[in-house]
């Protein structure tokens, strides 16, 4: 993958991650088996490179983690998005979309927006 991409996945991984907590809470594993499902392989996310995101979004007050014994030597950290997570994926999502709509139209491929 090149450093573009890697650069791009950086700067949207945070609201990719609240947006996959929106509809349940998921551990570590699921959340990468998700990006690389939804995308066909195409945006993969190594454990190393989300946990970083956890702990910030976790330090933050947006989400929050609890384990969940799973077999007999297996315990697994889930996370859960809090009300403050929720209200701070709609501001990020807002400059996301406002900022990807302005680099369309600066690309002359017409606005995200627009019908």
């Amino acid at each position: 993958m090149s450093q573009n991409k890697d650069d791009f996945k950086r700067g949207t991984a945070e609201l990719l991650v609240l947006h996959c907590l929106l509809k349940e809470d998921l551990y570590g594993y699921q959340i990468t088996h998700a990006f690389e499902e939804k995308t066909n392989g195409d945006y993969t996310m190594l454990e190393g490179s989300l946990y970083p995101i956890l702990y910030k979004l976790e330090d933050a007050g947006y989400i929050t983690g609890y384990t969940v014994k799973a077999g007999v030597r297996r315990v697994r950290k889930f996370y859960h998005i809090e009300e403050s997570g929720k209200r701070h994926y709609e501001e990020i999502l807002k400059d996301y979309l406002t900022v990807t709509d302005s680099i369309f139209k600066i690309l002359d491929r017409g606005g995200l927006h627009e019908q």
